[in-house]
């Protein structure tokens, strides 16, 4: 060790003698003769005054100048006599000092006289402002050899000569502006810049997290949002994915399922959601670590060409997120501040029946549908209506009289109590705030994002902190370290939501004090196990719980609280081997904690309930001994852990060979590992302000039977040990080899290759299925560049691309080529023992889903970028899709996941932008994007016989049809017996029946096709106009070629479910048939009884298909940006005002009754529409 010590400090040495003797043997030589070396070696003009090169030399290496970069050279140069260059255009610089000894323009007040007595010279000042009314930082500013820059503010001073008047403010993507400075001018000069569409076209990056690409050198389909596009919208709620909806082709984003997807789905089992990466990782947390304020461009690779470096993860496509980095200079503040208000949910569109009609149907269904009082044997809570009614049947009570007090009862309706006491006003609250600075060895940014958020339902909040660090390092010109850490703090508080169905319109939940009532019902609805107030005064003089249902209590007694800790930490290393050389060694570590706590006091129904079920009774008093479950609350504690990391080295190289040949591309290696552990713990008898907690006798309290109080109901309340105790682990690793390419000819033509070999341990050792090699060819010929199309001036692209490649899926189940096992304790012998259940059958052979692709793409841009875009056909064909399969019982297994399907995506994406109006003062833009998928399932195994219910229910896929395809029956109407039939294809009548040993039913070629619930077609019209200091844009989503199934009303949800509007007029009696079609009530032993699975041809059928069409004015943004002196002199800058309206209007094409959003497109089933969001921002900078 010593040896090897020695031996290094000697070469140490020698290193530094032979650089200290490099360096002095080196001729130092004038500055101004140097530059003349670079111009003639180089081709390159500089700008500079003369006195700042006065009497300053360089020792640089000027040899074999033409082989190395003009950056580099100057850099070597310029920085050690305190100087700096800018660009200012293709070959040109401007040459200024590093350190400025004038006064800074942001002390320069408009009135200040600058000008030294006696001095011919003349010091301007200005400020530089974009038509977007933002000041524009790094702007040259330059009259003949003087020459300048602005600062973060867009502020300039410059001194000139007398005898210069043009001043010309040049900038990459904007147009160059010449200004009059004659004398007579003053010397105060505001400058407004246009953007340049040619330019910055040119300019367009695309981010694939392994590298940073041209647009234009692209063969595959990938677009790119820029912040000033993404940040056109204020994502109120802190979810990043909502400003992406209308802006990407291709992409479908649903912000009430939250369902993410790009060209289609592709898989029944496999991960279904794109791929995330942000700043170049993966990422496995929750996407609320993505704080939206620190985006700065989001690229979404759609095609093999794009994403196939990717390998498995990319068969959904790839998100790319590009964050804020640190900006040289003084630190800038940046803070921004929303609030948000929506209004109560309107209950009305649920189409639920007033408590006269629905009151009808409780009389409809006592008196025709056989309902009857023995179901509220012993003690069981009764609605007062339908006890009336039971005394009507027993004559205990004339119709008059009970009709007389229904009518009192029903004079009530609870909608707008339950509206008040359960809903409010959503409120939401957004503050970021960051700061950023540095210098040019190091730049910063700190920022932290707070969200809170006091939902519709009464006691849910939500709270989110987000903070953030970004930090970049340069060791060296050649060495240079980006640094990031990101740390996510989310509380989501809720009460339970007791849902209106839960009771009937005629239920009181308060009484005029504000004090709880009992419900004639369970949760749920349920009705057996509450009990009667008389009964229940009975069940507490025995010493047990009240077994009351108070609807009004529940949010109080029974509480959630989730709580979640996400921290990612990422960091790479960069080092310029070469001037075409470099390398990137880098990883991403990423750990989230969840906790989901699961509170249910003592006062909460099913601990009461529980309490009094598994009472045990002492034989001497009769009182009840709670010795198995102690009375006091129950907690359950669901903690979830997870840890993700990836590593990874790469190797960057961009050569260029002579004039006409460019080569670029990386190779890599790459390491990932994801684990997650979950742990379910529960406490007994648990008392929150203590923390004490009891033991409990699970083997007792797994046994299921009757309880020791007969008092309390028939059958003692279910404890599963699973809903209390639980432990789960997932450990995913996966290897990666890749490789990617480009060659570009002459400018004009390109090819792309990519290829990757991935490894998994999710796939045994097998390396026929281990290892999964996946690539992509592509080509691209950018034909606006050939000399036959060069004169054509309206043209400013045209570019040809067409590309071919496989990536990959995984499984999102517990499928594998392993026999695996859940472990657990079974407590129903008198001792408990373990046992196993087995969650996947062994499979040897299973192996990874392969997605096919195949693009073709054009890009265009004509009459100077006023109108350019994107159009792209696709083929998507998934193949080894995992799919059940049917096993032979007596192998221990029903059924187990396979490789057997396949799936085919295709379609057209197409995205037009126009600059419609351009003036100095206004502005008009429009985007358009558009996008048709046809999906389709091309083979499928078929599994055990079903039920034409599961079929048109939406459980399984039918091969040849699209995946989410809608299956209805050929409804008939109803029958002289009031019983609801069907047709096969031959036009056969069929009353189904599923139950029994009498099976009718049909078979899947008598069902028919209705369609398909995903939206085949995707539009999204975006309009931005700016006129002054207001800009004002406003986004129409159109979302077609779907269809939904409506709920119909029937009277028998009256039962069990809730009844819609319109229910009671229901077959009665024959002859109905001709004007109804909604069945009556089935009563057992009459000729017209029916199997109740009949009811599913009234329910599913086709005729309550409706096209799904819609459109929805997503969001209206006005904007105005503030300027006034008094900002200026608080030194705020690009302060903004924000009004945006969300969701504020929509338009179904099949009828205005029904909002496709909700609704279960299945079922039919209503849900609770979303109402207009409104929210006020303010941004500004200080």
């Amino acid at each position: 060790m010593k040896k090897m010590l020695l031996i290094g400090s000697h070469l140490l040495l020698l290193l530094l003698c032979m650089t200290t003797f490099s360096a002095v043997a080196q001729k130092k030589i004038p500055l101004i003769q140097a530059l003349d070396k670079v111009s003639a070696a180089l081709g390159t003009r500089f700008v500079y005054e003369a006195s700042l090169l006065a009497n300053k030399t360089t020792t640089a290496d000027l040899s074999d100048l033409k082989n190395k970069q003009v950056e580099e050279v100057l850099k070597a140069i310029l920085y050690p006599n305190d100087l700096l260059f800018l660009y200012v255009d293709k070959n040109h610089y401007t040459i200024v000092a590093r350190k400025q000894k004038s006064k800074g323009a942001d002390q320069l007040q408009p009135d200040d006289d600058v000008t030294i007595p006696g001095d011919s010279m003349r010091q301007l000042r200005g400020k530089v402002m974009s038509n977007y009314n933002e000041p524009l930082a790094g702007v040259t500013i330059r009259a003949g050899r003087y020459a300048g820059v602005t600062n973060n503010e867009g502020d300039f001073t410059l001194r000139v000569g007398p005898q210069e008047t043009i001043l010309d403010a040049t900038a990459i993507g904007w147009q160059t502006v010449h200004i009059d400075i004659s004398p007579k001018n003053g010397l105060w000069y505001p400058i407004t810049m246009q953007a340049s569409t040619s330019l910055l076209k040119e300019i367009a990056i695309v981010s694939t997290g392994y590298q940073k690409i041209e647009k234009s050198q692209l063969t595959g389909a990938a677009s790119t949002i820029s912040a000033k596009d993404y940040d056109q919208r204020t994502a109120v709620t802190g979810n990043f994915l909502e400003n992406l909806e209308g802006k990407i082709p291709g992409l479908v984003y649903n912000s009430l399922s939250k369902e993410l997807s790009i060209r289609g789905v592709s898989t029944f089992d496999a991960v279904k959601r794109p791929l995330i990466v942000v700043d170049g990782f993966p990422t496995e947390i929750d996407i609320s670590t993505i704080n939206p304020n620190d985006i700065i461009s989001v690229s979404v690779l759609r095609d093999a060409a794009a994403a196939a470096i990717y390998g498995v993860q990319a068969s959904n496509g790839v998100i790319v997120i590009e964050t804020k980095r640190g900006k040289s200079g003084k630190p800038v503040f940046s803070l921004r501040a929303t609030y948000a208000l929506q209004a109560k949910p309107d209950f009305g569109y649920l189409h639920y029946p007033g408590s006269t009609e629905y009151a009808q149907l409780m009389k409809d269904r006592v008196m025709l549908g056989g309902h009857s009082r023995r179901i509220y044997r012993y003690g069981a809570a009764i609605d007062p209506i339908y006890e009336l009614l039971f005394r009507v049947k027993e004559d205990t009570l004339s119709a008059d009289e009970a009709d007389r007090q229904i009518a009192e009862i029903a004079s009530y309706n609870s909608q707008a109590d339950y509206k008040r006491l359960f809903f409010r006003t959503k409120t939401a609250q957004q503050l970021d705030f960051d700061v950023s600075g540095g210098n040019e060895k190091s730049t910063y940014l700190l920022g932290i994002n707070y969200v809170g958020e006091a939902l519709t339902q009464r006691r849910s909040d939500n709270q989110r902190f987000v903070l953030n660090f970004a930090n970049t390092y340069k060791f060296t010109d050649r060495f240079s370290f980006d640094f990031r850490a990101v740390y996510n703090n989310s509380v989501n508080k809720s009460g339970k939501a007791v849902p209106y169905t839960d009771a009937p319109p005629h239920q009181r939940f308060t009484d005029e004090q504000g004090n709880a009532l009992p419900s004639f019902y369970g949760p749920g609805k349920e009705s057996n196990s509450v009990r009667s107030v008389a009964q229940n005064e009975i069940i507490k003089s025995l010493g047990l719980y009240d077994q009351l249902y108070y609807p009004y209590e529940e949010p109080f007694n029974t509480t959630t609280k989730i709580n979640l800790s996400a921290l990612r930490l990422q960091g790479r290393l960069n080092a310029t081997l070469t001037k075409w050389l470099t390398l990137d060694v880098g990883g991403a570590y990423e750990n989230q904690q969840t906790g989901n706590g699961y509170l249910r006091t003592e006062k909460a129904y099913t601990v009461r309930r529980l309490l009094n079920t598994r009472a045990k009774k002492d034989p001497s008093t009769g009182r009840p001994l709670f010795v198995d479950l102690p009375p006091g609350g129950i907690y359950t504690l669901d903690n979830i852990k997870g840890n993700a990391y990836t590593v990874r080295g790469q190797l960057n190289l961009n050569k260029d060979f002579g004039t006409k040949h460019n080569l670029s591309g990386i190779a890599g290696i790459e390491q990932r590992k994801r684990t997650e552990s979950g742990i379910k713990s529960s406490y007994f008898g648990y008392d929150g302000q203590s923390l004490i907690n009891k033991p409990i006798n699970m083997q007792a309290l797994s046994q299921y039977g009757s309880p020791a109080f007969k008092e309390t109901g028939l059958l003692a309340a279910t404890f599963f040990i699973e809903d209390y105790f639980r432990e789960t682990s997932l450990d995913r690793r996966f290897m990666s080899y890749y490789a990617q390419g480009t060659y570009i000819y002459d400018n004009k033509y390109i090819a792309t290759g990519s290829f990757r070999i991935d490894q998994s341990n999710l796939f045994g050792a097998d390396p026929a299925y281990k290892n999964k090699p996946l690539w992509s060819v592509g080509a691209s010929w950018r034909m606006h560049e050939e000399n036959f199309l060069k004169t054509v001036r309206w043209l400013d692209n045209l570019q040809l691309r067409i590309a071919t490649g496989f990536n990959g899926n995984v499984p999102s189940t517990v499928s594998g080529p392993f026999l695996l096992l859940s472990t657990i304790i079974n407590t129903i012998p008198i001792v408990p023992v373990a046992s196993s259940e087995v969650l996947s059958a062994e499979n040897q052979s299973i192996r990874w889903e392969t997605t096919r692709n195949f693009n073709v793409g054009l890009d265009y841009a004509l009459f100077n970028n006023r109108i350019s875009g994107t159009v792209d056909f696709y083929n998507k064909r998934a193949e080894d899709v995992f799919g059940a399969v049917s096993a032979d019982p007596t192998t221990g297994f029903n059924g187990y996941n396979a490789n057997t399907a396949s799936i085919s995506n295709n379609g057209v994406e197409l995205m037009v932008n126009s600059i419609n109006v351009k003036t100095r003062r206004f502005n008009w833009q429009t985007q358009l994007t558009a996008a048709f998928n046809h999906n389709k399932v091309l083979k499928v195994m078929p599994t055990d016989a079903k039920t034409s219910v599961d079929m048109v229910s939406g459980l399984l896929a039918q091969e040849g049809y699209p995946i989410n395809g809608l299956f209805s029956y050929r409804y008939g109407g109803l029958n002289e017996l009031g019983q609801p039939f069907v047709y096969n294809r031959n036009k056969e009548k069929k009353v189904m029946n599923t139950n029994g040993d009498q099976i009718v039913d049909v078979d899947f070629n008598d069902l028919v096709f209705s369609g398909t619930t995903t939206p085949k077609y995707t539009l999204g019209l975006n309009n931005q106009f700016s006129l002054g200091n207001f800009d004002l844009s406003f986004l129409f989503m159109y979302y077609g070629g779907h269809v939904m199934r409506v709920q119909p009303p029937d009277p028998d949800d009256v039962a069990f479910s809730y009844p819609l509007q319109g229910a009671t007029n229901f077959w009665k009696k024959p002859g109905d048939e001709n004007h109804t079609d909604i069945p009556g009530y089935p009563v057992s032993g009459s000729p017209g009884d029916y199997d109740y699975t009949g009811r599913y041809a009234y329910t599913f059928a086709d005729k309550f298909v409706r096209k799904a069409d819609y459109i929805r004015l997503r969001d209206l943004v006005l904007t105005c940006h503030l300027k006034s002196a008094f900002l200026k002199r608080s030194g705020l800058t690009r302060t903004q005002l924000r009004l945006q309206a969300q969701n504020v209007f929509h338009y179904t094409f099949s009828g205005k009754d029904i909002d496709p959003e909700a609704i279960d497109p299945i079922s039919g089933e209503r849900r609770l529409p979303v109402e207009p969001f409104y929210s006020f921002s303010l941004y500004t900078n200080f």
